[in-house]
């Protein structure tokens, strides 16, 4: 009879250092390694920054590759593409209090990002608006809270990306603009 294994906690993960270079998550007690993003994947995560960046008012800032801590949960800690919080800058390993949290899909982690994380996401009361970005086409899921509900628009070419909460507005054509969509990463030439 196998031991039971033991589940690592929250503060076990933010002691955690892994291998130089790589990203994890904490997945119901257990460390997972996230595979490096594709190149379309870092493209649409550092415009989505840029964007964000050069629409808000501070004290709001985006924050990449933003830790997200689940208070009801001492086995979960996720980490977002983007979030942004209108928290003073600190020392926290995670975005305290992110008011939207930016997801790039891909084929290794969209089942996640679109079940057990926006799940999660939508329950953080400080969460306004979740956007899961599409990375095959130029499309938009933006989930958007309304009152004790969410609601969903989906959005694509000609559409913006409108956060109510930050009072900005994104056209998500400046997101894809010149981007090979449909097409094999590996095969396009340079």
């Amino acid at each position: 009879m196998d031991a039971a294994r033991k589940l690592v906690t929250v503060e076990e993960f933010l002691r955690f250092e892994g291998e130089p270079g790589r990203r994890y998550q904490l997945l119901g007690g257990e460390i997972v390694m996230m595979a490096p993003a594709a190149r379309l994947h870092g493209i649409l995560a550092s415009r989505a920054d840029f964007a964000l960046r050069s629409r808000l008012r501070r004290p709001c800032e985006p924050q990449a590759e933003a830790g997200i801590l689940l208070p009801w949960t001492n086995h979960s800690f996720y980490v977002a593409d983007l979030a942004v919080t209108c928290a003073p800058p600190g020392r926290e390993l995670w975005c305290p209090d992110p008011v939207v949290i930016v997801e790039i899909l891909s084929p290794s982690t969209e089942a996640d990002d679109r079940g057990i994380k926006l799940r999660a996401y939508r329950r953080l009361p400080s969460v306004q608006h979740i956007l899961l970005v599409a990375t095959d086409r130029p499309a938009i899921e933006h989930y958007a809270r309304a009152g004790e509900h969410w609601r969903l628009r989906d959005l694509g070419p000609g559409d913006t990306v409108r956060l109510a909460a930050l009072d900005l507005a994104i056209p998500l054509d400046e997101l894809y603009d010149g981007l090979p969509l449909g097409e094999d990463e590996e095969s396009v030439t340079p």
